[in-house]
């Protein structure tokens, strides 16, 4: 019996000394490691304790080794390299220590290819713009301390890459050394469980993927409890914060929505069906409905038959405006005044031109009446008695108005009475007259942007240097981290020390704390433009382009970024893909005039830099404008008016309300479009106005304006004028800006 257990003590020491050799060995193997330290504003309330204990335990049983460094949020802000000797490493434990977190986190710097036996990466995992996704040539550990993380993705990525996910927020010290097999026997390590994405892993977040019977569905809408929201991307895949208790929305066009009690499970594979109701076959005999017959210009014809579009309203729809002019706001899509009156000569169709030839061609019973002229003088329609007419009808576009050539350039508005219908011939009385209330006669005060006004700007005056007044940030900050107006000032308060980096790095932490909310996602791409960032402007643009695939603002932001930062064959691809229709699904009429300018004013500057063997030659022909003016709006629900004021101080406005321009606000979030702009070509000399009111209320985000000024516009001495305009407190109209010709 003695010698039994002599036997079996003796081989549990042979069996301890084996283990531990090898585990020696494997450590006297590591001559090379990389440490990859997340310093994004997310992971300011991480447990550094407990992660240097990983480390300090690591280096204990790794005594000789080199150590890469490299700490990263929008960029990488400290790339060095330590030598650890004898297990020293107090060098680099102090510099983690200072590391200040600053910023979102860009995981690209993840994919570069290193050369190290082992790789540490330091994150939550939070998807902001980036996926995370691992250089699988390398052994990589993930370290988490914080409650709040992606554990499904870093659980998966670590495993893809051949590594550990060690939860500290979950585990103690031991077990998390026990997973990276320190200082402990082979028989001490507890089996791993290894848990897929439709395990429990994650308290946090929830993942999961929707498809339809034909497979895999792009751009479906997440919420949860009809707020926070993302859209599944191309793979039909998603990833969202939830809790037990939470009620998950699941809505696509054409399919029914779909919602989801959330439970246990962290992990949801959902089946959309399609939006309608199966009936039994029935045979109904009956009328057949009458077909809608329109007005064109050549006579009436079936609508369903007509090639072009063609609105009409009849005289039930028809409000009776002032001095008896027909007033027709709100009632056609495109439409907009000129002028302070209501009078249908002065309205104009899609132009949006400050020119002088921009008002419809207008026709009575057929016969053609003088057309107005923004010089100052218009042919009122006031002499037709509102009673008496039947219907008007708006013909817009070239192929819509070709019978009148040149003449309906601007679109044709064909008026019909009732006296004609009748067969009785009305009497066209013409009254030629000086336009009326559109003379300018207001001193505005100019958008105020600055600064002084903030207290937190305020506080700054007491500091000097960059390093001051950046420490003191970090420690105001805490008082304003939800609101993403602090982080947008702050970033230009920095440009005044020429560190756009830093500045860059401020902006971006308004992704950080408003994840997956679109209107910030534009508000912070626009103010990127603004302040030439253009990498990180193109980096939102892109995500954009994947959490709105169906809108088509998405697409022309797209091409434009690429423009602004040299991919001229790029811009152009996404340029002819929208005119030629080739994303599926998508309406672009509604910019359809921004993108033509565009793509003429790219190729017109880089044409022999590029392929353009397939492209028409109408696009190669030179455009030359005096001036053209671009707005871009991050809410489409937001209530302003442009006004636009010649060098003869008369005015003619833009609304952007759902009083007088609903039919525009409905297409552009059918449509998912935010931006207009308007020209001058051959203007009149002088100095034009352009002023701005905003009747925005209350809104739970910053609603701003990106207002860009090209002059000379597609000549060699182009110059671009970019101004962010917020519209949440402005009170009274204001003074955008001038512009000389």
């Amino acid at each position: 019996m003695r010698k039994k257990i002599s036997l079996v003590f003796i081989f549990l020491v042979i069996f301890q000394i084996q283990i531990r050799a090898e585990i020696f060995c494997s450590a006297s193997l590591i001559s090379k490691i990389t440490i990859y330290w997340d310093s994004s504003l997310s992971m300011k309330d991480k447990d550094i304790d407990k992660e240097l204990l990983v480390l300090n335990s690591y280096f204990k049983n790794t005594p000789n080794v080199e150590v890469d460094l490299i700490t990263f949020s929008n960029t990488i802000n400290l790339q060095k390299r330590f030598e650890v000797v004898n297990s020293n490493w107090e060098s680099l434990k102090d510099e983690l220590v200072k590391v200040n977190y600053d910023g979102v986190a860009f995981y690209d710097v993840l994919l570069e290819k290193i050369t190290s036996d082992v790789v540490f990466l330091f994150t939550d995992g939070v998807e902001v713009i980036d996926k995370l996704v691992l250089n699988k040539t390398n052994k990589t550990h993930i370290i988490n301390s914080l409650k709040k993380a992606n554990r499904s993705i870093l659980e998966q990525e670590s495993l893809s890459a051949k590594g550990n996910f060690i939860d500290l927020s979950r585990i103690n010290i031991d077990e998390a050394l026990n997973l990276l097999n320190l200082n402990v026997s082979q028989k001490e390590i507890p089996k791993r469980e290894v848990v897929d994405q439709r395990g429990t892993l994650n308290d946090e977040f929830i993942t999961g993927s929707v498809y339809s019977s034909n497979g895999a569905l792009l751009g479906v809408s997440i919420t949860i409890n009809g707020e926070k929201g993302v859209v599944t991307d191309s793979s039909g895949e998603f990833n969202i914060e939830a809790e037990k208790g939470d009620t998950l929305t699941v809505s696509y066009l054409g399919l029914q929505t779909q919602e989801i009690l959330i439970g246990e499970d962290k992990r949801f594979e959902i089946l959309l069906i399609n939006d309608e109701t199966e009936l039994e076959e029935v045979v109904v005999a009956g009328k057949s409905k009458p077909k809608e017959e329109v007005e064109t210009g050549y006579g009436k014809t079936n609508k369903d038959k007509v090639g072009y579009a063609v609105q009409s309203i009849d005289s039930d729809n028809l409000l009776e405006g002032r001095n008896d002019n027909i007033s027709v706001h709100g009632k056609f899509s495109g439409v907009t005044r000129y002028g302070g009156n209501d009078d249908i000569s002065q309205m104009i169709l899609r132009a949006n031109s400050m020119l002088l030839n921009v008002y419809p061609l207008i026709l009575v019973d057929g016969t053609p009446i003088s057309r107005s002229s923004s010089t100052g003088r218009v042919q009122l329609t006031n002499f037709i008695d509102p009673n008496n007419i039947a219907k008007i009808t708006v013909l817009k576009g070239l192929v819509a108005t070709n019978r009148y050539g040149s003449e309906g350039g601007n679109g044709v508005i064909l008026i019909t009475t009732k006296t004609s219908l009748a067969g009785v011939k009305s009497e066209n009385s013409k009254n030629s007259a000086l336009i009326k209330n559109n003379d300018f006669t207001e001193d505005l005060a100019i958008v105020n942007n600055s600064l002084k006004e903030f207290k937190y700007i305020k506080e700054f005056k007491k500091y000097k240097t960059l390093d001051e007044v950046y420490t003191y940030y970090l420690s105001q900050r805490i008082d304003y981290i939800d609101n993403p107006m602090y982080f947008v000032h702050i970033s230009d308060y920095f440009l005044q020390f020429s560190n756009r980096e830093l500045s860059s790095k401020i902006l971006s932490n308004c992704l950080e704390v408003n994840q997956d909310n679109i209107e910030l996602l534009k508000l912070v791409a626009y103010k990127a433009e603004q302040q030439q960032d253009l990498f990180l402007a193109k980096r939102i643009y892109e995500n954009l382009a994947k959490l709105k695939p169906v809108a088509a603002q998405s697409y022309r932001d797209l091409a434009l970024i690429y423009q602004e930062i040299g991919n001229y064959q790029e811009a152009l691809d996404i340029y002819k893909k929208i005119k030629n229709n080739s994303y599926q699904g998508i309406n672009f009429s509604g910019i359809e005039k921004v993108v033509t300018n565009e793509m003429r004013s790219l190729i017109s500057k880089h044409q022999t830099l590029l392929d353009l063997s397939d492209v028409s030659d109408y696009y190669l022909k030179d455009i030359n404008y005096d001036a053209r003016i671009v707005i871009d709006y991050n809410d489409v629900s937001a209530d302003f008016e442009i006004q636009f004021v010649n060098p003869q101080k008369k005015f003619f406005s833009w609304p952007h309300t759902k009083a007088e321009n609903e039919i525009r606000l409905y297409e552009e979030k059918e449509m998912g479009f935010n931006t207009e702009e308007f020209l001058l070509i051959d203007a009149q000399k002088g100095e034009w106005q352009i002023n701005i009111e905003s009747k925005v209320k209350k809104s739970k985000n910053p609603v701003v304006l990106k207002y860009t000024v090209y002059k000379n516009y597609g000549k060699s001495n182009e110059t671009i004028e970019v101004n962010i305009i917020m519209l949440n407190n402005m009170k009274e109209k204001k003074l955008l800006g001038k512009i000389k010709i």
